[in-house]
């Protein structure tokens, strides 16, 4: 992993707050899909945290000084203060492809609107529900209602092939933008006992699109052509130059 600060070698101390925000993508040939929604949501957050704006076209600047020329990547843009910006440029990440088992928990992001640095308790109840053989911990509210995944938004397909996306607080995350612009897409609560009867379900971020097997002791349907439309409509979204 490479990791610069403002284009130059991270130092130690620029790594240990846990105050902050970031977005996380994936790089091919050089390209992001949706982009433009990343710098909006950099600039958005920053905008809340820190008082100010964020210039979209030196965050581009320092993006691709940190790839130096590497054509496919996972890249993070991370700001813990109000004018450094961190870029970390790893290896390209990729779906799982099994469909995922989830577990329910009772918990929900604070301020789950903000793709913020301080993620212990999602990444505890993601590493509990897998001791218990689950591969994620799915989050929900105190009435039970559905909001998203550890590191992911959650989307339940119906007959006709749109998708129905839970309203309990959750991160806007950049890949349900881009399906939501290019899949007809609906937002309501999602109770936990209603889970089983929708077409199917699936988890995006920016690492892809995988379905869900099951949540909690209910199995989903294969969601099939339905999902396999998503990810195809999905897929044929332009990767942006950085």
């Amino acid at each position: 992993m490479r990791i610069e600060t403002d284009g130059r070698p991270a130092a130690p101390a620029d790594l240990f707050s846990t105050y902050g925000h970031f977005t996380a993508m994936q790089v091919r040939d050089g390209g992001v899909q949706g982009l433009e929604h990343h710098l909006v949501r950099l600039d958005a957050a920053h905008r809340e945290l820190f008082g100010q704006a964020l210039d979209g076209d030196r965050v581009r600047d320092l993006v691709r000084h940190a790839l130096d020329g590497t054509p496919d990547a996972s890249v993070r843009v991370m700001l813990r203060d109000a004018e450094r910006v961190l870029v970390s440029v790893d290896e390209p990440h990729f779906p799982p492809s099994p469909p995922q088992r989830l577990r329910s928990v009772p918990y929900l992001r604070p301020f789950a609107h903000l793709k913020h640095l301080g993620g212990f308790a999602q990444a505890e109840w993601a590493r509990r529900v897998r001791l218990d053989g689950y591969d994620d911990a799915l989050l929900t509210a105190p009435d039970g209602s559905v909001a998203e995944s550890s590191i992911a938004n959650i989307g339940f397909l119906v007959p006709d092939g749109g998708v129905v996306w839970p309203d309990a607080p959750h991160l806007h995350g950049v890949a349900m933008q881009l399906v939501e612009a290019t899949t007809s897409s609906v937002h309501r609560p999602v109770p936990l006992d209603d889970v089983a009867a929708f077409a199917g379900a699936f988890l995006v971020n920016s690492i892809g699109v995988v379905a869900v097997a099951s949540i909690d002791d209910v199995s989903l349907p294969d969601a099939g052509p339905l999902l396999a439309g998503v990810v195809e409509r999905l897929a044929a979204v332009p990767w942006e130059r950085v």
